[in-house]
């Protein structure tokens, strides 16, 4: 019964736990959140999370212990080969909405939590804007240096983001458009070791540009886990939908989601 018992539990154990450390890493890709009372235009948008169920997401993860991945972690995960603590996963935000401050910050922080949070600079506002939640506002760069205690600062190209002939701005662009969008995207960007593909969408020359260009990692959105096999410019993110209760967030952080 004793080795029935312990060959039990080790099926049944989630993969990302298996030896005591994360074998698999969950790379976490939020957007815009908003609080439920306030989201009157965004229901059918499915990227848009409700403040609460973000709150929620965020006192699961705290109350079962996980820890939140910072980007020197990842990075010692994927080139060094150096396990990563039991129950890791890594938090992160594309485009660089006001709400991030507004809204996530706040509940970032009070957990002890960090994030990646990747920015269209062209997009960042000078001054703060007023708080409208009809409106996909964007961050200022003051709440970007105020908030720089929870989120490490990465590209998300500088205006090469929009959606053109059924694919992304950057894809279509010519290799000295791309590069000189992307190199104007790190003027103020805190971290130029870090870029988030725009819909995820990529090529090997987008790919090649980067590199050459001191990129190191480069983040996706298709969707899987990261393991230290992983190749480092195509790293895995598993999107975060407001449709995902905390039922789906146990299967996404325990290695055992499939869409």
């Amino acid at each position: 019964m004793g080795a029935i018992t312990v060959f039990l539990a080790m099926v049944i154990l989630p993969v990302a736990e298996l030896g005591g450390e994360t074998t698999k890493l969950p790379i976490l890709c939020y957007h815009h959140v908003l609080p439920d009372a306030d989201n009157k235009n965004f229901r059918e948008n499915g990227i848009v999370m409700s403040q609460e169920l973000f709150a929620k997401h965020m006192e699961y993860l705290y109350t079962n212990g996980y820890h939140s991945v910072t980007l020197e972690e990842l990075k010692s995960f994927v080139f060094n080969k150096t396990p990563l603590p039991p129950k890791s996963v890594m938090i992160t935000f594309d485009d660089g909405y006001e709400s991030n401050y507004l809204f996530a910050y706040p509940i970032l922080k009070q957990y002890g939590f960090t994030s990646l949070l990747f920015l269209i600079t062209g997009a960042i506002n000078v001054q703060d804007v007023p708080y409208n939640p009809d409106e996909l506002d964007r961050l200022s760069w003051l709440q970007i240096l105020a908030a720089q205690d929870v989120f490490t600062y990465g590209s998300h190209t500088y205006n090469l983001h929009y959606h053109t002939d059924n694919t992304t701005a950057i894809m279509k662009a010519s290799p000295t458009e791309a590069l000189a969008d992307f190199k104007k995207s790190l003027l103020r960007i805190q971290d130029r070791t870090i870029f988030s593909y725009p819909e995820g969408r990529h090529n090997e020359q987008i790919v090649s540009m980067l590199e050459h260009n001191g990129i190191t990692m480069g983040f996706t959105v298709k969707e899987g886990y990261v393991t230290m096999n992983s190749n480092p410019m195509l790293l895995e993110r598993i999107t975060i939908y407001n449709a995902y209760g905390i039922n789906i967030l146990e299967k996404i952080v325990t290695g055992r989601f499939k869409q």
